[in-house]
């Protein structure tokens, strides 16, 4: 027990100093030459070497004052590294919103409606019936990838994706659950990236290549954030297609062909939501 407790120590520590520190202190150099050098001067190297040489004259010959100042950056870094991924879980709310934050939908989402409405427009001229159910609804893609998911497995099982995934996740074995983990793990990790950039387009109104790391870092992160939920997704949907049979079975629900009618579906809902 103790060696396990130590082995868990350690990789939280590791974890800690590599995803929180480590950055923190990025961030606290960043902000240091933003101090120094501003907007006037902010490629000037002889200016930075300048203020170095100057802070490194106030702590020269003096210890204790290096150990504190030392002390308050690591502190400051830690805690900036915590804000910055407190702040990557708002980025993940607003990206998986569900409703505008202004009355009027998004240019965005307008945009995307459009462009689908006018795919299944020409779909519906070769006998293809539109599927309305799939047209964007809510305001950002992310949003509506996961709503798509239950759409889908409603308009192809009838029953509730929401509710059938806890069941399905249960009955699967670990090496389903892997992908999926991996899946939403780089996607969590893209919205703390993205948490990260807050803070160095703040630093940027007084120093401006922070904004250039900040919008870099947002891109970035936004990219990633999209493949790594695409990604989710599909194998979500992947999962509930190849062992909705599986819950079926452990529901004591009885299919009477290959595919799920509009009445086992309904008994299906109802065992799955207790009667609701």
């Amino acid at each position: 027990m103790i060696g396990l407790l130590t082995e868990v120590g350690k990789r939280i520590a590791t974890r800690w100093f590599t995803e929180v520190l480590l950055p923190g202190l990025l961030l606290v150099a960043v902000i240091g030459c933003a101090a120094a050098l501003g907007h006037g001067q902010a490629l000037d190297s002889d200016a930075l070497v300048a203020a170095t040489e100057r802070v490194w004259a106030r702590l020269r010959g003096h210890p204790v004052r290096w150990a504190v100042e030392l002390a308050l950056a690591v502190a400051a870094a830690g805690l900036m590294g915590i804000a910055a991924r407190g702040t990557g879980g708002l980025v993940q709310r607003f990206w998986l919103r569900e409703r505008h934050l202004l009355p009027q939908p998004a240019r965005f989402t307008s945009r995307r409606w459009s462009r689908h409405h006018r795919a299944l427009t020409a779909a519906s001229r070769h006998g293809v019936e539109p599927v309305r159910a799939y047209l964007p609804q809510r305001p950002t893609w992310m949003s509506d990838r996961l709503r798509l998911i239950e759409a889908r497995i409603h308009g192809q099982y009838w029953f509730s994706a929401t509710l059938a995934w806890p069941r399905i996740w249960l009955l699967v074995s670990e090496e389903v659950h892997a992908p999926v983990r991996q899946a939403r793990a780089r996607f969590d990790e893209a919205c703390v990236l993205a948490g990260w950039s807050i803070p160095y387009l703040l630093v940027g109104l007084y120093w401006w290549p922070a904004c250039l790391i900040g919008l870099t870092t947002t891109l970035v992160a936004w990219r990633r954030a999209r493949l790594a939920l695409d990604e989710f997704a599909t194998l979500v949907e992947s999962t509930i297609d190849i062992h909705w049979r599986t819950l079926v079975t452990a529901l004591g629900v009885t299919i009477s062909g290959d595919a799920v009618t509009a009445e086992e579906a309904a008994l299906i809902e109802d065992r799955l939501h207790k009667g609701a």
